[in-house]
């Protein structure tokens, strides 16, 4: 899964070149509902012009309380692969030590991206927290070496 944090497009660009209406109270109530959805589809590159819903989540997902939330995201991740909890005590699987510790320099990297307070594309934060949401994925499970640091490397790059 590439991930992309580059600098997020105008709004005609989202439009084909018309300027797109603020997302009302409605629109964003139903991006809010169908948050995991709408992650998954603008992670895999639909556009933000798909529907008023898409387009709200978009504007959701590049606010500064957005990108704080998946900067304690990525903290929490680093913070239980250094610390790991007895199973007993936690019911979530733990993450990968090895490979969260192999990407720790890129996570940090792109921790301190999402707080710059740079504009970032939505799809790339949203594939960053589907990444962060997949218990299968490479921060837990142990993989070839190196598996983690090469999914960060690809949201770094943008």
């Amino acid at each position: 899964m590439a991930v992309q944090l580059e600098r997020e497009p105008s709004p005609e660009s989202w439009t084909g070149g018309h300027r797109r209406r603020k997302p009302t109270l409605e629109d964003r109530l139903i991006a809010r509902m169908l948050a995991p959805w709408l992650d998954q589809e603008l992670a895999h590159g639909m556009g933000t012009s798909l529907s008023e819903a898409h387009a709200a989540r978009a504007e959701q997902l590049t606010s500064e309380r957005s990108r704080c939330a998946v900067a304690r995201m990525l903290d929490r991740l680093v913070d239980r692969a250094q610390k790991p909890r007895p199973a007993s005590l936690t019911p979530l699987l733990p993450p990968s030590s090895e490979q969260v510790r192999d990407a720790t320099p890129l996570i940090v990297s792109i921790r301190s991206r999402l707080l710059a307070g740079q504009p970032l594309a939505a799809h790339g934060i949203a594939r960053l927290k589907t990444l962060l949401r997949d218990r299968s994925g490479a921060c837990y499970t142990p993989s070839r070496q190196g598996a983690s640091r090469l999914r960060c490397r690809r949201f770094r790059s943008c």
